[in-house]
């Protein structure tokens, strides 16, 4: 059984909010009111740039921590969302996890498409090693379609011979644009069709949504560092998620993922709205953490 706090949330979702027949103008419409909150007063925020790549650097003003650098590959669908309206989430990160953020500005579809936001994901990861941070010393978040740009972006990191991250953890991420195998129950957020037309967006039919290169659980997984992944029940892009699961782990890849009842697309952003299941999902994600400092 939910919350009451997740299900009073979830009641004011109207039906259409994923309409089949939205572009990406009216996603941007539709997603605004969710984003663009400001800082609050004990948040850093530094504009930087790495491997060329606009990025915001986030502290929190009394933590002296640095023992992660937590590079956050954002959500918006492919389309909605630059770096000013998401320092929203970078603070979610900065509370709930206690470590500096960093965020790639990536460039949006349809006016920038494949690859570019994959490939301003590697840019930034490369940039922010070049600054001599140590590659076993980053994690790499990756929420919603960021889940998906940012493990494209390991692809070809591995593929460049860069050195793997400590980890990737994966918030209700995106690996398998053409949502071949249908969620069950009912998502809010997200439907296989709207998934698949934000793909539209992004390829601009170079290729198939179902092509590696855009729906990373069917590429060649090898060497990769671990991955966590949190799916919910509901979630429409969780058989993507657990489809990369299963090939990461044929490919030796050390997989953990962790299911959660009821849940939807991107519960993680509700911590703010005191939702218990955004909470404890975050704790989880500390404890992760946390055993992956005792391990190095």
């Amino acid at each position: 059984m939910t919350s009451p706090q997740f299900q009073a949330v979830v009641a004011t979702i109207p039906d259409n909010f994923a309409s089949p027949d939205a572009d990406y103008r009216e996603v941007r419409a539709t997603m605004a009111p969710f984003h663009g909150q400001p800082l609050s007063d004990d948040v850093i925020f530094r504009e930087t740039h790495l491997g060329g790549i606009r990025c915001g650097n986030y502290r929190l003003r009394d933590s002296s921590d640095e023992r992660w650098c937590f590079l956050h590959i954002h959500g918006g669908a492919l389309v909605s969302c630059p770096l000013d309206h998401y320092h929203f989430y970078a603070e979610i990160i900065l509370r709930q996890l206690g470590h500096q953020v960093v965020m790639p500005d990536y460039r949006l579809a349809p006016e920038a498409r494949y690859p570019a936001a994959a490939n301003d994901c590697l840019a930034a990861y490369k940039g922010l090693i070049d600054t001599g941070m140590p590659a076993d010393r980053i994690i790499m978040l990756g929420e919603s379609c960021g889940g998906g740009l940012g493990l494209c972006a390991l692809l070809l990191a591995r593929d460049s011979g860069l050195p793997m991250p400590a980890a990737f953890v994966s918030l209700t991420g995106w690996y398998d644009l053409s949502v071949a195998t249908p969620p069950v129950g009912r998502e809010p957020f997200l439907t296989p069709e709207w998934v698949r037309n934000r793909g539209r967006e992004y390829t601009g039919g170079k290729l198939p949504l179902d092509d590696p290169r855009v729906s990373p659980s069917r590429a060649d997984l090898h060497s990769l560092p671990p991955l966590y992944l949190q799916v919910g029940q509901f979630d429409t892009m969780t058989p993507g998620a657990l489809e990369l699961a299963h090939n990461a782990t044929l490919a030796g890849v050390q997989v953990r993922v962790d299911s959660w009842p009821g849940m939807i697309q991107g519960w993680h952003g509700l911590v703010g709205a005191g939702v218990p299941e955004a909470e404890a999902a975050w704790n989880d994600i500390q404890r992760y953490v946390s055993a992956l400092d005792c391990s190095s």
